[in-house]
């Protein structure tokens, strides 16, 4: 049995940031897992974790059995983790990845490298803060 945390991370984490995304309408991630037949009835999807290498991207899909939001953020704040999941890995073309969300957002600055009492914080720099500009 393996156990990961669920967060991004790279050799050498040179930018850090975040990411938001709205799922397409016509062709949702799990519409996408339905297809081609990798998600059960009763299994939700919980997580997403990508990798992208030149022209193509690993993607992991993580789902959940019998959980919803509810349940799940019980779990988690009563400590009882590591969460079972069972996790999918797919190799696709970078468009094909884009096609499943109406809207992507992603924002990276420079890592601080914080370090608290978890370890190492990877923070960028600009995260959170407002800027101003001039068109």
């Amino acid at each position: 049995m393996n156990v990961e945390t669920f967060e991004a991370s790279v050799q050498y984490n040179d930018m850090v940031g975040s990411v938001s995304v709205d799922n397409a309408d016509q062709s949702s991630i799990s519409c996408w897992l339905d297809k081609k037949n990798l998600k059960e009835s009763n299994e939700r999807l919980f997580g997403i974790k990508v990798l992208s290498i030149e022209d193509n991207v690993s993607v992991v899909f993580l789902l959940i059995t019998g959980e919803n939001m509810d349940t799940l953020r019980e779990k988690i704040d009563g400590g009882q983790v590591p969460l079972q999941v069972r996790r999918i890995k797919e190799e696709m073309p970078l468009p094909e990845f884009f096609s499943l969300f109406k809207r992507f957002n992603l924002t990276l600055s420079p890592n601080q490298n914080k370090h608290t009492t978890k370890g190492i914080e990877f923070k960028g720099i600009l995260d959170g803060v407002k800027y101003q500009y001039e068109d």
